[in-house]
């Protein structure tokens, strides 16, 4: 983690600052030919991650409280861009902290992951950006498994649908939450270092991305019409990878099976980006000052052996993430006393994007509902029992 109040952007890079406390900042650094190496309009492309990140719109600028620049123009070498958008009244509706202790591995029984990579295979035929057939492929998940459903629901709740059908988005291993792909995709993909860039979208056009190399298809498989689903590489890649850069997806003919969702991809990518680019982590812990639960969850007993061995590969996680924040006067504290008072826990790309899509417009109205049901529950049941003592 790195200092986010430092004010010199590297040689080559540039600056995009999506949230500002003071002197300090929450900014993900972009090396520039990276930006050029996946948009053919870098402005445009850092307004689509300002999106992707917050849940919500805004304009790009050079100033912290700009109307927004033109987004045609080029970057400028060590330039600091700021994302504008309304996110002033952070209120935390989503409880992140609780949801990270509290996140648990679902059952995952034989019948359900082969269902999951079955219905894949019936929609993409094999890896859609090589080719490979389905022995040299797996059943990817776009939002990661060891999230769980509780972190699914909630992406899914959190953000403007902009027209998707997203209530039909259930559970983690739903069609519209995976892509069969090759092996060294999925390494990459599950690293982060690979994203799935949907397009059209909210701000990028299918020509605003490059082109890949040309592929020789398979019989039954074409691209989208309407659409591009490409794969790219926010680090730069070998320069023989098996995987070329911004490689379209290309999916079964004539079938009625739902595409990957585009909201899931775009949290997706936005997580990508947090991870290989962000720094200033702290500005959102500090920010947060969240009240934090005593214990964890405990995981449903009498679990098998193979979601035991995901909830000890989670705790092996959260205790890896387990840092000293900083101000923190807590030093020396053994990693479960600290996952257990969760103060010291550091959070990852996917505990930043549920921060920001859990205090969007979207997720702050639909608290507020929630808040008003209940109220108007115990009034009834608070007139309920009047009357009955007349």
């Amino acid at each position: 983690m790195s200092d986010s109040s430092a004010s010199t952007v590297p040689d080559g890079c540039i600056w995009l600052v999506l949230l500002h406390e003071e002197n300090s900042f929450f900014y993900l650094e972009i090396p520039l030919d990276t930006i050029t190496s996946l948009c053919l309009t870098p402005r445009k492309y850092l307004l689509f991650l300002g999106w992707c990140v917050l849940g919500v719109e805004g304009v790009l600028d050079t100033t912290r409280d700009g109307d927004g620049i033109s987004t045609d123009g080029d970057l400028v070498d060590q330039g600091m861009y700021y994302y504008v958008a309304d996110i002033a009244g952070l209120q935390h509706a989503v409880d992140l902290e609780v949801i990270i202790l509290r996140t648990n591995v679902p059952s995952e029984s034989t019948d359900t992951r082969d269902g999951f990579r079955q219905d894949l295979l019936e929609r993409d035929v094999c890896c859609v950006w090589t080719g490979a057939d389905e022995s040299f492929g797996v059943a990817m998940h776009i939002i990661p498994y060891q999230r769980g459903s509780e972190w699914f629901r909630l992406i899914v709740e959190n953000r403007p649908k902009y027209g998707e059908h997203a209530t039909r988005l259930h559970g983690i291993n739903n069609i519209r939450n995976g892509v069969f792909a090759n092996l060294h995709i999925h390494q990459g993909f599950d690293s982060r270092r690979v994203a799935i860039l949907k397009t059209p979208n909210r701000i990028l056009g299918v020509d605003d991305i490059p082109l890949g190399t040309d592929r020789e298809l398979l019989d039954n498989v074409s691209y989208p019409t309407d659409s591009r689903y490409t794969l790219q590489w926010l680090t730069t890649p070998a320069r023989f990878v098996a995987v070329p850069n911004n490689g379209d997806a290309a999916f079964k003919k004539d079938t009625k099976l739902p595409k990957p969702s585009d909201l899931l991809l775009h949290y997706n990518y936005g997580a990508a980006a947090v991870k290989m680019w962000g720094h200033g982590y702290e500005v959102l812990q500090n920010r947060a000052n969240l009240p934090r639960p005593a214990v964890p969850v405990p995981a449903p007993t009498g679990a098998s052996k193979k979601v035991h061995d995901r909830q000890v590969a989670i705790r092996k996680r959260d205790e890896a993430r387990v840092v000293p924040l900083a101000g923190s006067s807590t030093v020396g504290a053994g990693a479960a006393e600290s996952v257990e008072s969760g103060a010291q826990m550091r959070w990852d790309e996917d505990d930043v994007m549920l921060f920001f899509w859990g205090n969007s417009k979207a997720a702050k109205e639909r608290h507020e509902k929630k808040i008003n049901e209940n109220v108007r529950r115990v009034e009834q049941w608070s007139g309920g029992v009047s009357q009955a003592s007349v």
